[in-house]
């Protein structure tokens, strides 16, 4: 249930943000139903504003963007555990013990799993990273002008 909540709300802050600044719609659309694979593509890709900078190449910015994907899915999936262990109804102080125990443990692992995952994109992004490309906005149709301007 979780992971539907957080693609739905990472692919219509990307729907929204591709009409903004005048992108494709395939990629925030994919990322309704591919969120932790087509997001941080998004994101590594999308046009730039005036006076953003983009630096260190796609793979990089893909891997960045993935680790920081990454991060709140972990988060909401943190809380959503929290949440499901304090619902639960316990018969006496033996099975509430237990139930701490578990939740306290399950926090735990997603720290590691959070931190293992997170960890690696940024290592294989840091090999990858290449400090001579540095993009600055605005860039695709936001730089050809096209933009509506009032009369």
């Amino acid at each position: 249930m979780w992971w539907f909540i957080v693609s739905i709300l990472f692919g219509l802050f990307a729907v929204v943000d591709a009409k903004k600044r005048k992108n494709k719609m395939l990629l925030p659309i994919l990322t309704f139903f591919f969120g932790p694979i087509t997001f941080p593509i998004y994101l590594a890709r999308r046009n730039l504003k005036e006076n953003e900078v983009r630096e260190g190449g796609t793979g990089w910015n893909i891997l960045k963007n993935f680790a920081l994907y990454w991060t709140a899915t972990c988060f909401v999936w943190g809380i959503y555990g929290m949440f499901a262990a304090a619902s639960m109804q316990t018969a006496n102080e033996y099975e509430s013990a237990g139930v701490a125990i578990g939740a306290g443990l399950g926090i735990v692992m997603v720290g590691f799993i959070w931190f293992a995952v997170t960890v690696g994109a940024l290592v294989i992004g840091l090999f990858i990273k290449k400090s001579s490309i540095v993009e600055k906005g605005p860039t695709g149709e936001l730089a050809t002008g096209s933009i509506d301007t009032p009369s």
